[in-house]
C-alpha cells in the first residue's frame, strides 16, 4: 500500500484538513490476508474510512464498493459516525481523499450537510459540473502532487467572495469545544456562535450535518486518534490512559466503548495499527 499525505495551500487550511493519496499494491482478488487482520473481510482488502465530518473520495482504475454502493468515480460522503469499509470489487485501486474541517463542505461547495448526513453520492448524482470535471482530471493525472494542486485551484475558486459569517461561527464553536475538551452544552455552543439556541441548531446541522451532541462525540474521537498519531510520529510511547483523559473520556473503558462503536477497534488496537506515515497508518485516514 502506497500512502501519501499532502497539505493544501495555506489559503485553504481553515477549510481543507489534508489530501490523502492511496494506491493499492495489488488487486484485492489476489491478496492472501491473515484471518485475524481487521483490514480484511472475506478475503478482500478493506480500506476502513473512519467517521468524519464529510469528505470527497476520488477513485480510478477500480470499481469499489462502499456502504453497499458500487461506483468507479468521485464519491461524496456526508458526516457519519461509523467506520465505512471501502472494498475494491475489481481493478487496482488508486484514490485521493479530501478531508474537510467541520462545516467546510457547506462553506466551499454549498452542500446541505444535514441532507447529506449518512449518505453516499456519486458526482453524477450530486450533479455538480465542477466536481464532475475534477473527477475527469483526477483520472488523467498521474502524480499525487499534481492532483493536489488541481484540487487547490478548484477549491480556491469556490472560496466565498465575502466572509461566510456562519462558517466563522462554526469555526469559533469548534475552537470552544476543543478548549473545553468537549465539556460544553448546546446552549454554551450557541452562545459562542452569538446565536439563539434554536437558530444555532439549524445553522449547525446545515453546515456540519449532525447535532452538537453527536459532533462532540465525533470530535473527541478524532482529537484522540490525532494525538496518538502525533505521539507515535514523534517516537514517544503512547500512554493510553493519559491520552484519553486529556481529550475528555472518563476512563479507558469509556474510550474503549466509543472506539469500538466508531472505529471498530479498541484504543490499544488502534495504537498498533495507527502509527503515522507508515503502511499501517494507511489503514486509517483519521
Amino acid at each position: 500500500m502506497y500512502f501519501q499525505i499532502i497539505q493544501p495551500t495555506e489559503a485553504l487550511r481553515r477549510y481543507v484538513y489534508r489530501y490523502v493519496f492511496v494506491r493499492a499494491e495489488g488487486s484485492t482478488d489476489t491478496m492472501q490476508p491473515p484471518e485475524d487482520d481487521p483490514r480484511f473481510v472475506n478475503g478482500k482488502h478493506v480500506q476502513p474510512l473512519l467517521p468524519n465530518y464529510g469528505s470527497l473520495i476520488f477513485v480510478r482504475n477500480a470499481v469499489i464498493e462502499i456502504g453497499g454502493k458500487t461506483c468507479d468515480g468521485l464519491i461524496l460522503l456526508g458526516a457519519n459516525q461509523t467506520t465505512l469499509g471501502l472494498k475494491t470489487v475489481s481493478g487496482w485501486f488508486e484514490g485521493m481523499m479530501v478531508d474537510f474541517e467541520p462545516g467546510a463542505m457547506h462553506a466551499l461547495l454549498g452542500v446541505d450537510m444535514q441532507r447529506l448526513a449518512g449518505q453516499i453520492l456519486s458526482a453524477q448524482e450530486y450533479a455538480d459540473k465542477g466536481l464532475q470535471n475534477c473527477d475527469r482530471i483526477f483520472k488523467n493525472t498521474l502524480k499525487a502532487e499534481d492532483i493536489a494542486q488541481l484540487l487547490d485551484a478548484f477549491f480556491l475558486g469556490r472560496l466565498p467572495h465575502t466572509e461566510d459569517l456562519n462558517y466563522k461561527r462554526i469555526c469559533d464553536v469548534v475552537s470552544v469545544c476543543d478548549e473545553a475538551r468537549g465539556a460544553v452544552t448546546a446552549a454554551q455552543m450557541a452562545g459562542a456562535a452569538c446565536l439563539g439556541e434554536r437558530q444555532f441548531l439549524r445553522v449547525f446541522r446545515r453546515y456540519v450535518g449532525i447535532p452538537p451532541k453527536q459532533f462532540l462525540r465525533l470530535r473527541r474521537f478524532h482529537r484522540t486518534i490525532q494525538d496518538m498519531q502525533l505521539q507515535a510520529g514523534q517516537g514517544r510511547v503512547i500512554d493510553l490512559l493519559a491520552t484519553v483523559l486529556r481529550h475528555g473520556y472518563y476512563d479507558l473503558s469509556h474510550a474503549a466503548l466509543e472506539f469500538q462503536q466508531m472505529g471498530c477497534v479498541s484504543p490499544g488496537q488502534f495504537r498498533m495499527l495507527g502509527i503515522p506515515l507508515t503502511g499501517d497508518f494507511s489503514v486509517f485516514f483519521g
